[in-house]
């Protein structure tokens, strides 16, 4: 008998819905990370959420491709997807600091970001903390859940 293999495409998402749905578990898990003070943990999950959130709307422009534009449109005026695209790409090359002449060439809307760690709790206590170029700061943990949620209402609304 003779046995014949086929080299098929392993297909991880079908649907930018199910690329949505990744995220939310990149998010669960960054969330647990963090409550159980697994500082590794969490910045990995931290790199396969903002990842995996940022490149929702490349994902939507390959495979719809009548929102290329509005899709494009959005990531370019949500602050929420702008930060998480700093997000991403610190995380991308380990490194959740950059200099200033960083945030001009690429444009950044994160001025740093600072992992931290309640000293009254150390096991417990931990989150990431993005400060804004506009002086804000917020927890990562928000800015995800908001850039997700705009990708999520975003897909919803085009029906896609």
């Amino acid at each position: 008998m003779i046995h014949r293999e086929t080299n098929s495409i392993l297909r991880l998402f079908g649907t930018p819905r199910e690329l949505i749905s990744k995220a939310d578990s990149d998010l669960a898990r960054l969330t647990d990370a963090l409550a159980r003070g697994r500082q590794r943990e969490a910045l990995h999950a931290l790199m396969d959420c903002s990842i995996t959130v940022f490149h929702t709307g490349d994902w939507i422009r390959a495979t719809h491709t009548d929102h290329r534009r509005s899709s494009s449109d959005l990531a370019a005026s949500s602050k929420w997807l702008r930060m998480t695209r700093d997000i991403a790409n610190a995380a991308k090359h380990g490194d959740l600091t950059w200099k200033p002449v960083d945030a001009e060439t690429h444009g950044a809307v994160l001025a740093k970001m600072e992992y931290k760690i309640d000293l009254r709790n150390p096991a417990t206590g931990h989150r990431i903390v993005a400060f804004a170029t506009d002086a804000t700061s917020h927890d990562v943990l928000d800015v995800l859940h908001e850039a997700i949620a705009e990708w999520r209402a975003f897909v919803e609304a085009k029906g896609i």
